[in-house]
């Protein structure tokens, strides 16, 4: 099992149903290309992931997992490039985006 150091994780809130399923659709279709860009610098996990208790509300999450600070950094540059390439489609759902980056203190398996 591939060690993590650091995580980021984004949530994502819309306004409408219709928003989170072109949302969704989006990171089905890119996700994976995504995902072996960042692969190859570093990134040891990707998770796509719809948040259900919240009744009455649409969002979704990413998490990233990183091997190490370098990593992370290393990743960055394609993360950017990768959000030029959808910027029509994510203004179009305009999704209010709280990031939060963490240090991983335990890893239970």
């Amino acid at each position: 099992m591939t060690e993590t150091n650091l995580m980021s994780y984004n949530s994502f809130t819309f306004k409408t149903e219709a928003q989170i399923l072109l949302h969704i659709r989006l990171w089905e279709e890119k996700g994976k290309l995504f995902f072996a860009k960042l692969k190859q610098r570093g990134c040891t996990r990707f998770s796509n992931n719809q948040i259900w208790n919240k009744k009455g509300t649409y969002k979704t999450s990413t998490l990233l997992e990183y091997n190490s600070p370098q990593a992370y950094k290393d990743c960055q540059k394609a993360i950017d490039n990768f959000r030029q390439t959808i910027i029509k489609e994510l203004e179009a759902i305009s999704p209010v985006i709280e990031p939060s980056r963490n240090v991983i203190l335990q890893n239970l398996y």
